[in-house]
């Protein structure tokens, strides 16, 4: 049995069927939790369907509840958005990193031409993984008894905002979140969707629940930061030792090939980072060097 299922949310312009393609064997199951109204969308091989309507999260949390005995027997479960362009090659590699670092929850990086909810999420060319105290809600993936913790969540309210404030705040070893570089992905619609209509005819917007969830659970809307990270050389660097300065360092100069020299927009990357470091550690002059 393969050991890692996704499930993904699907209207009739989902992308889900071109993460199939790959010269690999597929090491994940998928489940199309189709939300449109064709009876024969999305029906071939051993694709699952199962229908429902409504928001992303609530209905989620119906299917994965309804289903919590088929899902307990993988190891992690991917949730993107339907408009993510990846193959399965890529899949295959996210899901054995997952487990190569025993991961809690993850997402993939996102590329340069994604549109980007969150800059955190960007892909950065010297890491493996970046260690972080956020993953967006776009394309979580969590491990199984991860996901137990995290399913009644699902119901608190229509949009999930607020829910990558939370989900972290339960990972008590921040070795065990993280954003996978060597897995980037393109997110290719913009932010934005028939969740957000839906909301707005319940007469309340993202922000709202937001601010509701995180003041429910006493969360502080957090900085976005990277607490550390495995390089592509191997080597590991901490926000909370010395090695901090080599990983902003390491930050900067991979970032750098997705910002095409972008000084602001770089600077805005790497900010939460730079305001932990001592003020005389840190020079534009040393780092441009590296």
């Amino acid at each position: 049995m393969r050991k890692a299922l996704v499930i993904v949310r699907a209207g009739d312009t989902s992308l889900h069927e071109s993460w199939l393609a790959g010269e690999q064997d597929r090491q994940w199951d998928l489940l199309v939790n189709y939300f449109g109204d064709d009876p024969n969308r999305f029906r071939h091989g051993d694709v699952r369907r199962i229908d429902s309507k409504g928001p992303k999260w609530p209905a989620l949390y119906e299917l994965i509840t309804e289903l919590s005995d088929d899902i307990r027997a993988y190891d992690y479960v991917w949730l993107p958005d339907d408009d993510l362009a990846c193959d399965q090659n890529t899949i295959n590699k996210f899901f054995n990193i997952c487990r190569d670092y025993n991961l809690e929850l993850s997402q993939p990086a996102l590329s340069s031409d994604s549109h980007l909810g969150h800059a955190i999420t960007l892909r950065n060319h010297s890491f493996q993984l970046r260690f972080t105290n956020f993953v967006e809600i776009m394309a979580p993936c969590f491990s199984a008894d991860f996901l137990c913790r995290c399913t009644p969540s699902f119901g608190e309210n229509l949009s999930g905002w607020g829910l990558d404030y939370l989900w972290p705040s339960w990972v008590t070893d921040a070795s065990r979140i993280a954003i996978i570089d060597a897995t980037s992905i393109r997110h290719t619609r913009p932010v934005g969707g028939p969740n957000y209509r839906v909301l707005a005819e319940h007469g309340i917007t993202a922000r709202d629940e937001l601010l509701a969830l995180v003041a429910k659970y006493g969360i502080p809307a957090a900085t976005r930061l990277v607490t550390g990270g495995i390089t592509t050389d191997g080597r590991r660097l901490s926000a909370s030792d010395d090695s901090h300065p080599a990983l902003v360092a390491a930050l900067i100069a991979g970032y750098l090939p997705e910002l095409g020299g972008n000084a602001s927009e770089l600077l805005r990357l790497i900010e939460p980072n730079l305001s932990l470091l001592p003020p005389a550690t840190w020079t534009p002059e040393r780092y441009q060097a590296s």
